[in-house]
């Protein structure tokens, strides 16, 4: 690979994987360490966004996620779970501590498992889509 015009961190990090073990391919490390990087980046701008109104990036996920459902803005805790790609222990836990901050509501079905609304759409709502 041609040396870059201006080295950066991942190009450093590769030279010396070169220099100390000449035998390995470590050309995927310059794809995928400033993709891991640029995702690092990404998330701490989307933490500040969201810290600025008040929410962490999990509640903004689940918030979006029932404003995106329309009214009534309820979704069954497997629907968040497809959406939020977390496991169900963890949406458990989260609508709980969304519970706990007055975001959502949890409403028994008899015909189906718990479902999760916003409690107070208003509230919710504009939490989830302020700018």
């Amino acid at each position: 690979m041609p040396a870059a015009p201006h080295p950066d961190e991942v190009d450093r990090i590769v030279a010396a994987w070169q220099r100390v073990r000449p035998d390995l391919d470590v050309e995927p490390l310059t794809v995928f360490s400033r993709v891991s990087r640029l995702g690092r980046h990404l998330d701490l701008a989307r933490r500040g966004a969201f810290a600025r109104s008040g929410l962490e990036p999990w509640e903004f996920d689940v918030l979006s996620a029932l404003r995106r459902a329309g009214e009534p803005y309820r979704l069954s805790p497997g629907a968040l779970v497809t959406q939020t790609l977390v496991t169900s222990g963890t949406m458990t836990n989260r609508i709980d501590r969304l519970e706990e901050r007055d975001l959502v509501q949890r409403h028994r079905s008899p015909t189906t498992a718990a479902a999760c609304s916003s409690s107070s759409p208003t509230r919710a709502c504009a939490a989830s889509t302020r700018r």
